[in-house]
């Protein structure tokens, strides 16, 4: 038997997943192994600081049924005095696995062994399913002993940047270390980690824009100022001493080359396994990053039963080096880069600048996939540049093609047997968004104890803006019924404008501000802050760090990117439509919970996110 708290609280048997009940009856289980819990102490940590008067009995009637459950298992709940304790016996523990692993991971790294650095700190990370004991309400101290998980993972992931900076991999580090300095303003190493991937990358101004940005925040929002590590870093990088230069040797994979006598290619075909949840919502107010997924070595020795694909190319609607203003192209490139280069893949990079007024860069474009002989064109967008492309995909029937972020149907590409698009299910993330606004109250306190007014600024009225606007009213009036939701389109999506809708809304009453509005959404964000209301923002544009930023929309373009060429390489990429959506194990942040916000609200967006997956279940079966 298996206990597994790196995430949702598991208890597996060989392949089955043991039912553990409610979230209190689960509660009980975090007890600490062999140490006697004294009842009333127990039931404070179940229940919090108003225990009903019924909470012993309930106590009694969770630890039987827990006992019926494990028995034959090897773990058991014993009564012993005024409390309880949970003897594991033979029972393993993913925590325990993980510990173990990071002390490999510190001595390996002493010793200057970055590669197996790396590689016993991927193992480890690659444990974590989501935030420690992510479905469960935490009592005190196993509030702690999360918080003490979270760190530890934290420090890996600092022990394997170190490592990969080391072995001269800074150009794939970049967009992972982008997401968790968003995430993490004030956590200076991954901060340094970050510049020097950028510095190495060619891109010192980007570097050093990274290390103002932190400055100002530190010093805007604490009143601090940068360490002196992060300071002399900065300098060395204004002076540009060789010392920050990438290591001389790396042992980073080289691409394949492209043989004369290369064998004809195949077109995958399998159905899509494994849809991960690549949609969540990420609340600022914790650190809780994606969780790493390395290759497992069994893909890696699928590739020696036949020759893979080898060329794939990636269009983008605009050059990478934008990361800041648009962080999903910055964070597709680098996920592409990364999961190309482990699988051997042989890469081509096309920008078709949308902003063009002449249809000569997509010509161009398209030119060169016509003549490129790839294997795999992935696109990111529905826009200008993927619209221009639906001629060729009919005619290159032996080169797949993959949209990121777009429907078949909006592109006319349905039913073209080697056109698949992949989704987020933005609807969901907009429920939640919704579900969660209708919970909390007015920021700063004040007499109305919930919300009762709420407000979306969204761009122009298109399909899929419509679409979330819907989900997340229905979001907020399932927590708040008979709730004001007021909507408006911004069709000129200038800052200014977002900010006159979003002053409007909040003199009409709103307490909450959803900016759905692109970048023109950031002026109401900026509105939000200053007049005091809750705002919730797309992370795709940026949206800033601050005490009025309840929570944040994420897409994890990394993991869909990841996913589309693991996939190709195993050759079970399927044609159509992939819808994305949530899933519990990556759905909500509850490490470092702003305290402006109860633990019950967050526990209340855990079990409607619960919801929202089995509704999409139901419907797909």
């Amino acid at each position: 038997m298996e206990f597994r708290i790196l995430g949702p609280l598991e208890a597996r048997v060989g392949d089955s997943v043991l039912p553990l009940g409610g979230a209190k009856q689960r509660a009980v289980l975090l007890l600490r192994s062999s140490e006697v819990v004294p009842v009333d102490r127990l039931i404070d940590e179940v229940w919090g600081q108003s225990p009903p008067p019924s909470a012993a009995h309930s106590l009694e009637a969770y630890v039987s049924r827990l006992r019926q459950l494990f028995n034959g298992h090897g773990p058991s709940l014993i009564r012993r005095g005024a409390g309880y304790c949970l003897e594991l016996g033979a029972v393993a523990l993913d925590a325990h696995k993980f510990a173990e692993l990071t002390d490999d991971v510190q001595r390996a790294a002493a010793d200057g062994h970055p590669e197996r650095a790396s590689g016993l700190a991927a193992e480890a990370l690659a444990l974590w399913r989501g935030p420690a004991l992510a479905d469960v309400v935490l009592g005190s101290s196993a509030r702690a002993e999360a918080e003490r998980l979270e760190e530890l993972r934290l420090r890996t992931l600092e022990q394997r940047f170190d490592a990969e900076l080391a072995l001269g991999h800074h150009q794939e580090l970049v967009g992972e270390l982008q997401i968790l300095v968003g995430q993490n303003p004030y956590r200076e190493r991954f901060v340094g980690q970050l510049m020097l991937a950028l510095y190495r990358s060619g891109r010192h101004a980007g570097a050093l824009d990274v290390y103002e940005r932190t400055r100002a925040a530190l010093d805007g929002d604490l009143g601090l100022q940068p360490s002196a590590e992060l300071q002399q870093l900065s300098g060395q990088m204004v002076r540009q001493e060789p010392r920050l230069g990438p290591p001389v040797t790396s042992t980073r994979p080289a691409i394949r080359k492209r043989a004369a006598d290369r064998a004809p290619r195949r077109v995958p075909g399998m159905a899509l396994v494994g849809a991960l949840a690549l949609i969540t919502i990420v609340f600022t107010a914790g650190s809780s990053a994606p969780y790493a997924a390395a290759t497992a070595p069994a893909v890696r020795a699928a590739l020696a039963a036949e020759p893979a694909p080898s060329r794939v190319a990636l269009v983008l609607p605009s050059a990478p080096e934008a990361s800041w203003d648009d962080p999903r192209v910055a964070n597709t490139f680098n996920a592409f880069l990364s999961s190309s280069r482990s699988w051997g893949f042989e890469t081509d990079i096309l920008v078709a600048d949308e902003n063009d007024p002449t249809a000569a860069v997509l010509q161009r474009v398209a030119r060169r996939i016509d003549t490129g002989d790839f294997d795999l064109v992935l696109v990111l967008g529905d826009g200008a540049a993927a619209r221009s492309l639906e001629p060729l995909v009919r005619k290159l029937e032996q080169t797949r093609f993959v949209f990121v972020d777009a429907s078949l149907s909006a592109l006319a590409l349905t039913g073209v047997p080697n056109a698949s698009s992949v989704r987020f299910a933005e609807e969901q993330s907009s429920d939640l968004a919704g579900y969660l606004s209708g919970l909390v109250g007015p920021r700063g306190g004040g007499p109305k104890r919930r919300a009762d007014t709420v407000s979306v600024v969204a761009g122009a009225p298109t399909a899929s803006l419509r679409r979330m606007t819907r989900w997340f009213t229905r979001g907020v009036r399932r927590a708040l019924p008979g709730v004001v939701v007021r909507v408006d389109y911004v069709t000129s999506l200038d800052r200014t404008r977002c900010e006159r809708v979003a002053n409007r809304q909040i003199d009409a009453g709103s307490d909450v501000i959803f900016a759905i509005a692109g970048q023109c959404g950031s002026g109401a964000l900026a509105v939000a802050r200053t007049r005091g209301v809750w705002a919730i923002g797309e992370d795709q544009v940026g949206v800033p760090v601050g005490p009025h930023i309840l929570a944040t929309t994420y897409k994890d373009w990394e993991r869909a990117v990841s996913e589309v060429l693991n996939e190709l390489g195993l050759e079970v990429l399927r044609p159509g439509d992939v819808v994305l959506g949530v899933e519990d194990n990556y759905a909500v942040g509850l490490d470092r919970v702003n305290y402006l916000v109860s633990g019950g609200v967050w526990s209340k967006v855990v079990d409607r996110c619960s919801q929202l997956r089995a509704a999409a279940e139901a419907s797909d079966s």
